[in-house]
């Protein structure tokens, strides 16, 4: 028989952030894990935007080049 199962270890999860065991049911143990995963997330998506931003840039700039560097 499981710890669970002899009802020693209460129903539970574990903050996103940090990893202290929190009620079951919630993501995060305090606002300040809450506020440090948005930011996490906030940077995340600007690096994700900024990266494509990049390559749409480099693929025009190769592009235009070889279109100007063809011979006509």
């Amino acid at each position: 028989m499981s710890a669970r199962e002899r009802g020693q270890i209460p129903l539970h999860t574990h903050c996103k952030v940090c990893g202290k065991s929190i009620p079951w049911g919630k993501d995060y143990c305090s606002n300040e894990c809450r506020e440090k995963e948005l930011k996490a997330q906030k940077k995340a998506r600007r690096t994700s935007r900024l990266y494509l931003l990049f390559f749409v840039v480099m693929f025009i700039l190769i592009l235009v080049i070889s279109l100007l560097s063809s011979p006509r």
